[in-house]
């Protein structure tokens, strides 16, 4: 009898166990999947403005080419805003970086 008593203790012990071990893997998931929710939020953000910025640098050069027919590549304008679109894209690529860290752990 003390024997069964033992054995069904042990057996309660390593089931409890197995539930908090789960329970922590379940918690660490789900961190990771709320840090990818994030990054991909900013990254949907960087690519919207990425774009935002080359529309802008469209219009620009159009612009200039319907009031003189050439400078297009001369203007700050244009110059600025491409500037900024290289730094995004360098934003771009340092999120993707982190979601590829993040989706290896896994």
């Amino acid at each position: 009898m003390i024997s069964r008593f033992r054995r069904l203790k042990n057996d309660f012990r390593t089931g409890l166990a197995k539930v908090r071990q789960g329970t922590a893997k379940a918690a660490d998931r789900s961190l990771e999947e709320m840090e990818l929710l994030r990054l991909k939020y900013q990254l949907y953000k960087v690519e919207d403005q990425i774009k935002e910025h080359l529309r802008a640098a469209g219009e620009r050069a159009f612009q200039l080419i319907e009031r003189k027919g050439s400078g297009v590549l001369e203007d700050k304008e244009i110059h600025d805003l491409l500037a900024k679109v290289d730094q995004l894209k360098q934003e771009e690529a340092r999120i993707r970086f982190e979601m590829g860290q993040i989706k290896e752990r896994e």
